[in-house]
Order: C-alpha cells, then structure tokens, then sequence
C-alpha cells in the first residue's frame, strides 16, 4: 500500500511544513550514555523507530532521531493537555468548588463528543492512514478532515439540545463551546495526521498556538473579571480555531475534497470497532459523573476530578502520547509480518511503564494531604484518602500502554472492543456500589478495581491478538 520500487516508500514533503515524512526503514538509534535510565529510551526508541531493515537502500535518518521524536512527542501531549486538563484544573482554581463541579461536568460532556469523534478519524488515521505516503495518504488525509467537519457539526447540534433541554447546572456552559466543536475536531484530526507521519514538531507547533491563543484569551477574559466556565470554553474554542487554521494554511490540505463516505468504506473494518469502544469508554466516563452528582454531590464530583486531574491526567496523556508514537511503528511491523520484534517491544515499553507507575505511587500518595492542606486553604481537604486508588489506577494504565497499541497496531479493534465492554462494566459496578454507600472512597476504589480486571483483559486480548493475528 503506498508503495513503489520494490517496497521503498515514496518520500512524502508536505506543502509548508519544512520537513519530510520518513520512509519506512532507518538505522537504529546508538546510545549516548545520557538516559535518564539505562535502557528506557532505547526501548521506546526502538518502537517508534522505523524498519531497521528493508529490501532496498532507504534514505538515512540522522542520529538519535528515534530518541527526538520520542521527546517531541511527549512534549507535545503536554502542551494539549495544557489546553484541555489546564482548562479543568483552572476550574478548580477561579471557581468556588460546587461552581467547579458543574463546569467540569460541561467539559466532560465536551469530552465525550470529541471522544467518540477522535476514536471513528484519529485513531484510524494513526492505525491505517500510517501505512501510507505520497498523494494517496493526502487523499486519505482530507477525507479524514472532511469526516471531522461534518461529525463536529452533528455534535454540535446535539450538545446545542442538550443545552437547551437538559438540567442547567450540568449543561448551562456548553453553548460556549458549541460553536467550536467542529473546528476543536479539525485541529484533532490535522493532528493526528502530523503524528501518523511521525512528524511530531509539526503536531507541537500547532498544538502550541493553541494553547497560547488559548492562554492569550483566558488572561483577557481574568483581566476583565470575566471569572466564569464560559470564559474558560470560549478560550479553548478561540484556541482550537487558531491552530485548525494554522494545520490548514501549512499544509495546503482541503476538508471540502474530502469524503466521508470514502473514509468510512475504508477504515470500516477499524473506526467502527474504535468508535464502538469510545463510546463504551466515554460512556463509562459520563456515568461515573452523573452517578457522583446524583448520588453524592457536585462539590464531591469536583473533589474526584481534582484527583484525576492532578494524578491521572498526566498519565493519560502519557498514554495518548505514547500511543501516537508506537502506533505507526507496531502497525507496519504487523503488515510485515514481524511478530517477535512486535513481543519484544511490548514486553520492554511494559516494563518501563511498571517502573514509571511505582514511582508515581510512591510520590503521590505521601503529598497528597499536604498539598490538598494547601491548596485554596484545605477547600478540597477532603479528597486526600482518594489518592491511592488513583495513583494505583495510573500506574495500571502505565503497564497498559503497549498492549493498547500494539492492538491497534494489528488492527483488532474488534478484541479492543470487549476489553473495554468488560473494563467499564467492572468499573461502573464498582462506583454505582461506592456511590450508592455514599462514599467517594469506595467509588475511586471501584474505579482501580475496573481499572484491574480491564488490564488482565487487555493483556488476554493481546495474547489471542498475536495467535491470530491479521494485521
């Protein structure tokens, strides 16, 4: 697929960008000596390096590029996480706590949309679009942009009702952001194009002009005394708007060529078992806050997002980011068959991540009542018995990431499917039991105990993936 002369893929310049999209095979990355921990980066480098070998010369990539991309990468999931869990965490900042909840509520609900969204166009395109180069990935590009256009113009008419139908202290911030909805999906997707083409500064520098637009208009909207959630969306959609634009002009690409029918019939096979697993996971998501609200209360909600926010987002924006980055690279090792190199990177990324999450337990769980003491003078106090069950949940998602990826990678959303049916309803038994207790300690246990089984899921799924694998 994307193919010429004897398997050595085109070299694909992208219009503006000032860089070019590397081919399928480089040289492996040599050490430095300079690691953090010996080893680690080597074991990711490796898995988002490309071929080491290929049927004909390949053009050569300069030194330690495998280990730049791997710090641009996560520099930039960062950066966007600047722009959506900053945006929540500020929440917590500007408003009183019950005011908090509410709009972390709104933004959850934001989340949900763009979610499912991202599942059915991103994830396909770091999954499939990855195989490819020169004007056949274009072709697919602009359908996947095309695709984001229209489906962020039906969310926004959904959450426009909801708006207007539903319970006004959960939805009354939304029609902030209901506008952007379609530009917020556009930069998400011309994101992820960048990141299936393994072009990661490219992904940074429209991922920071969104966040400085959006911090550029969050400090008017602060000097102003626009103290509000609506101010906080209305920034993150400005922000959105002004790095959808920036993918646009740099690349030359054209949303109104693309075809969402074009890009349903091919990645079918794919963006309907991810965006059927989104939507059990973001569903999971929206129910553990409605199931809080109703049965605890705003303010207790707001305590539990807090915590995700503090502990687990980081997590999960490593886990976004390292996804993004071995995803390309377990995709084209499944298309050539390359099983063992498959094994070993997912047993080493495991590994690393094992390490990464016992270290974030033992630093969380011993600050957590001094920092909460701390913050807005011990408002959120409360919440510090919570932070074991997160930390422990984080450090599951850690040990999680390669098996996540090199399932997408093989292209069996389908067994991802029935992970996350079984994840979210261990974890949504367990906050509905805590909930109903009146317990937010026993909710976020629940939440851990979800987060448990879906891991021996996962690596079950992953083991039936590789004995019979179709990628």
């Amino acid at each position: 697929m994307g193919r010429e002369d004897g398997g050595a893929e085109l070299m694909t310049s992208r219009p503006g960008n000032g860089t070019a999209a590397a081919s399928d095979g480089a040289q492996a990355v040599p050490s430095t000596g300079a690691e953090a921990a010996p080893g680690a980066q080597e074991d990711v480098a490796e898995a988002v390096s490309v071929d080491d070998q290929a049927d004909e010369p390949l053009p050569a990539i300069a030194p330690g590029s495998g280990r730049r991309r791997i710090l641009l990468g996560l520099t930039d999931q960062v950066v966007i996480a600047l722009a959506s869990a900053g945006n929540a965490l500020l929440a917590t900042v500007v408003l009183e706590r019950s005011r908090a909840g509410s709009v972390l509520i709104a933004i959850t609900t934001l989340y949900f949309a763009m979610g499912v969204s991202r599942a059915f166009i991103g994830e396909a395109v770091l999954a499939h679009v990855s195989r490819f180069d020169g004007a056949d990935r274009r072709r697919r590009e602009e359908d996947a942009l095309a695709s984001a256009l229209i489906i962020g113009s039906g969310c926004a008419v959904v959450l426009f009702g909801l708006w207007l139908f539903g319970p006004a202290d959960w939805f009354g911030d939304l029609i902030w952001a209901v506008p952007f909805l379609p530009l917020l999906l556009l930069h998400d997707t011309g994101r992820h194009t960048y990141l299936a083409a393994r072009e990661q500064l490219n992904a940074l520098t429209i991922d920071l002009t969104w966040v400085g637009t959006q911090a550029l208009a969050v400090a008017v909207a602060l000097l102003a005394g626009w103290r509000t959630g609506g101010a906080l969306l209305l920034a993150w959609g400005i922000g959105a708007s002004a790095g959808a634009v920036l993918y646009l002009v740099r690349t030359r690409l054209n949303p109104l060529r693309g075809r969402l029918a074009a890009w349903f019939h091919e990645t079918r096979h794919l963006s309907g078992w991810f965006s059927a697993s989104a939507l059990v996971g973001q569903s999971q998501t929206m129910l553990v806050a409605t199931l809080v609200a109703r049965f605890l209360s705003i303010a207790d909600y707001a305590g539990l997002r807090l915590a995700q926010l503090t502990v687990l987002q980081p997590v999960q924006n490593l886990v976004t980011a390292m996804n993004a980055l071995m995803v390309p690279r377990f995709s084209r090792l499944a298309a050539t068959g390359d099983l063992p190199a498959l094994r070993r990177l997912t047993l080493k990324v495991s590994l690393l991540g094992l390490g990464i999450g016992a270290a974030a337990i033992a630093v969380v769980v011993p600050l957590a009542e001094p920092v909460l003491h701390w913050y807005k003078h011990g408002e959120y106090l409360n919440v510090a018995p919570i932070a074991l069950p997160v930390a422990l949940q984080a450090a599951i998602y850690l040990l999680q990431i390669p098996f996540t990826a090199a399932l997408r990678g093989l292209q069996r959303a389908k067994l991802l499917f029935g992970q996350y049916v079984v994840f979210t309803a261990t974890s949504l038994t367990g906050v509905l039991l805590g909930a109903l207790d009146g317990s937010l300690l026993r909710t976020a246990w629940g939440l851990t105990t979800g987060a448990a089984v879906g891991l021996i899921a996962m690596i079950t799924v992953y083991l039936v993936a590789l004995r019979r694998p179709v990628g």
